[in-house]
């Protein structure tokens, strides 16, 4: 690809819903060494029914990460930092973080949005071409103003999870495209903030940071965090801090048109186009146009994913039944009959007590077993996954022939063969450290002159190993139309 004097070596703080990591990248002009050099478990914390993330937590476990990695490297050259969307902490005027940041899955966001007329609702998604959903910062937003007054009027800027992230690393108010386009306050049209959007709900526009480019230096690692730390000072680089536009953008696809299954936490399924597309096929199938590296768009939805799974295994650790990843998935294997199907979106699943006992009731089968509770959440999230490659077929006037699954989730590969079987598309599966990868692939083009996406894309083909499925001919195709068509005809 290119010659270096040296080994450029990149830091990537990959911040999830359940764990934060510190991934440190060697790049030697034609592949990338990955190294998790501290990966730590999080999740949220409950107070007075409300559910908060622990920011200095993370934010105390990725400054351990930065020194493992310079111990192990020898030098950092720069540091990329993206997380989850949507979620976001408050600063006073003079910059002091004022509470924890509350988390998406509490129920305020809902309370705002079901309060949206229809109108009100299409308005919004022509204003910003993301869709409505409980979980954007937007009804956050607007539901603190209602439910903590006091707070949200003391605060002076909000800064998106990554953005503080930045801030306490640097001292740089800043937001990027791709995490702000997750706020629903956003235009992906001009690349600006939607001004009518705040006016109708009454935001301040004041609280929201300027914009930095992919690839641009943020700010300098803080001299008092080097000298803590035992290290030299090195740059912050602007990578796409939304884990899903790093994660897209280090898609190993050759092809100019593909689709992918980001899939983790959550399974963000699209394609990337270079304009947004705000129509009435987009609004009515769900689709959101949210921001990609370099100023793409990415068309996706966003749908459930790895999360029904983790709950279910937690809920079984619960009753003393400890399972690995490779025992769970067998046990949906063992499952002889015909699994009962649901929508894996549905609200009941969106943060039950139970996930085990949610599922049951969406299958009406109270006395399921649990291979028939995961065969059925396997093969339902599948069927999820073909009903979205259709639409995006239908919006986009394309037949994509490929899938491309990417993320911890990839290494599923029982559900990546349904995926193949149920679509009957080749799927691809790979890299799984994307999200990582992507980051250290944007932090690459401040370093080398010349660099861009595809050069990151042939980075990741050199990088890491990508496992293709293909649709099995022995699966009864028509049996699996037969029972597509059925099922979503009655939801």
């Amino acid at each position: 690809m290119t010659s270096l004097p040296k080994p450029i070596n990149c830091v990537a703080f990959d911040c999830g819903n359940s764990s934060f990591r510190t991934v440190l990248g060697t790049f030697d002009g034609t592949r990338t060494n990955m190294e998790v050099v501290l990966q730590v478990s999080h999740n949220t914390i409950e107070i007075n029914g409300l559910y908060y993330w622990d920011i200095l937590h993370v934010y105390e476990g990725l400054k351990q990460g930065l020194k493992e990695a310079f111990l192990r490297a020898g030098h950092i050259d720069s540091i990329g930092i993206c997380t989850w969307g949507v979620d976001f902490g408050f600063l006073d005027d003079n910059g002091f973080l004022l509470a924890n940041p509350l988390c998406y899955r509490n129920p305020i966001g809902e309370e705002q949005l079901s309060g949206l007329s229809a109108e009100e609702k299409r308005w919004v998604f022509d204003k910003t071409g993301i869709q409505n959903n409980r979980i954007n910062s937007l009804y956050q937003l607007t539901g603190i103003k209602g439910l903590m007054p006091d707070l949200f009027g003391i605060a002076s800027h909000m800064l998106m999870i990554p953005d503080l992230l930045s801030y306490f690393f640097t001292g740089e108010k800043f937001t990027e495209f791709s995490i702000a386009s997750t706020t629903q306050l956003f235009d992906v049209k001009s690349m600006q903030y939607a001004e009518d959007v705040f006016d109708r709900f009454a935001i301040p526009m004041k609280m929201f940071k300027p914009l930095k480019q992919h690839g641009e230096v943020i700010g300098m690692l803080k001299q008092s965090i080097a000298d803590e730390l035992r290290i030299p000072v090195c740059p912050v680089i602007c990578v796409p801090s939304h884990d899903t536009a790093c994660a897209v953008a280090a898609v190993p696809a050759m092809e100019e048109d593909f689709l992918f299954i980001s899939s983790g936490t959550w399974s963000l399924i699209g394609t990337e186009l270079q304009t947004p597309e705000i129509t009435q096929e987009v609004y009515q199938r769900d689709f959101a146009n949210e921001g990609g590296v370099f100023n793409t768009i990415t068309l996706l939805k966003n749908s459930a994913g790895m999360h029904i799974l983790q709950c279910i295994r937690r809920d079984l650790e619960l009753d003393g039944k400890k399972f690995t990843w490779d025992e769970i998935v067998r046990l949906a294997q063992n499952y002889q009959g015909a699994p009962g199907l649901f929508d894996p979106n549905s609200y009941e699943l969106f943060n039950p007590k139970n996930m085990i006992s949610a599922i049951r009731g969406l299958m009406k089968d109270d006395n399921a077993t649990i291979e028939k509770v995961l065969a059925s959440t396997y093969t339902s999230l599948a069927y999820t996954y073909r009903r979205t490659v259709e639409q995006i077929q239908e919006v986009t006037g394309k037949d994509y022939s490929s899938i491309y699954i990417v993320g911890g989730g990839s290494q599923n590969a029982y559900l990546n063969q349904l995926t193949a079987d149920l679509t009957g598309k080749k799927v691809f599966s790979g890299p799984k450290e994307a999200t990582s990868l992507g980051n250290i692939g944007v932090q690459l083009v401040s370093h080398i002159s010349g660099f861009g996406l595809s050069d990151i894309r042939e980075m990741v083909r050199n990088s890491e190993p990508i496992s293709p499925f293909h649709p099995d001919p022995q699966r009864d195709r028509q049996l699996i139309d037969v029972r597509y068509r059925d099922f979503y005809e009655n939801q």
